[in-house]
């Protein structure tokens, strides 16, 4: 096996499939380095190191590959371009990351795999094998490496998505809030973390778009809801919506500026959805604390009431 420690930045692609990657690697005896959650300093060297008209959590990204080039021997950054072309076209930005981390770092050694059904690339388990392979591993130990990750990491989103359901059913008559939002945003510490800590300070019950128990068919009931659907993320989000709208008192669409298909689906989901308050909150490199906590309270107190008018408890 090689002998190269490995970066392994704490954005974008980490969240969603960083374990079932890390568990592989580590599998074949790779050592691996992960960037901290994010923090100020993060943030701040990834805005300084991106142009302005990138979004947010690519800002973000490069921050976290700032902070691990010095540690590390190489950093990996994959491609997600189609998993399933039935599914949905990721984000031009996964599709692209890898590049921009190029030219932004270009002195740094980046190790990357390229998971696309439809533009040239391969299946997340030939992809993964070849990185395997390529790392020094051979092919029989890959395969039987992302084999038993993969086991783990479908275990490991089973679990999450059980949890969250007995949450929603020991609430014991507190509202319920769904938040819509992407895994890059939602379990990201500047992101989303403090939105989800906000709500739950509230006194309602959260639950999140990602971790409903059948991602795959979200995706594809999307389309029930707007056939022209294009993102894989976005029909996640919206298809979660739709399983979840007869389940909560409210929703919170979370979004970064300046996300085009995102401002798309926002504004969708406020044209269609009428019988559930829905709560839009673009998170940007200026969004404030106050701000945003005053906001949340105000769309938990709407929620509240709501909540009690339906009780027959206010006239």
């Amino acid at each position: 096996m090689t002998d190269l420690t490995v970066g392994i930045p704490r954005s974008l692609f980490f969240h969603a499939e960083g374990p079932l990657v890390c568990a592989f690697l580590e599998a074949l005896g790779v050592s691996l380095v992960v960037s901290p959650p994010t923090d100020r300093r993060i943030f701040e060297r990834g805005v300084s190191l991106a142009v302005d008209e990138t979004c947010l959590p690519v800002k973000i990204h490069l921050g976290h590959v700032d902070a691990l080039k010095d540690r590390v021997d190489a950093v990996l950054v994959p491609r997600y371009g189609v998993l399933k072309p039935s599914e949905g076209e990721m984000c031009v930005k996964l599709w692209g990351i890898h590049d921009v981390t190029r030219n932004v770092f270009p002195e740094l050694r980046t190790i990357s795999y390229d998971v696309d059904l439809v533009y040239g690339g391969e299946s997340e388990t030939r992809a993964l094998t070849r990185l395997g392979r390529e790392l020094g591993a051979s092919g029989s130990a890959a395969r039987t490496a992302l084999a038993r990750a993969r086991k783990d990491s479908a275990a490991s989103r089973s679990e999450a998505a059980s949890r969250q359901e007995r949450e929603l059913a020991e609430r014991n008559g507190s509202p319920a809030v769904l938040v819509a939002g992407h895994t890059y945003i939602l379990d990201d510490e500047l992101m989303g973390a403090p939105v989800l800590r906000l709500l739950q300070r509230q006194g309602v019950a959260v639950a999140r778009s990602d971790r409903l128990p059948d991602l795959h068919g979200l995706r594809k009931r999307a389309l029930d809801f707007s056939p022209g659907l294009k993102w894989a993320y976005n029909r996640e989000q919206v298809g979660a919506i739709m399983e979840m709208r007869e389940r909560v008192d409210g929703i919170v669409v979370l979004l970064s500026f300046p996300c085009g298909p995102d401002s798309l689906v926002a504004e969708l989901v406020q044209r269609k959805i009428r019988d559930v308050p829905v709560c839009v909150i673009v998170l940007d490199e200026l969004t404030a604390s106050g701000g945003l906590q005053t906001r949340i309270e105000s769309f938990c107190d709407i929620v509240k009431m709501r909540g009690t008018r339906s009780a027959g408890v206010l006239q």
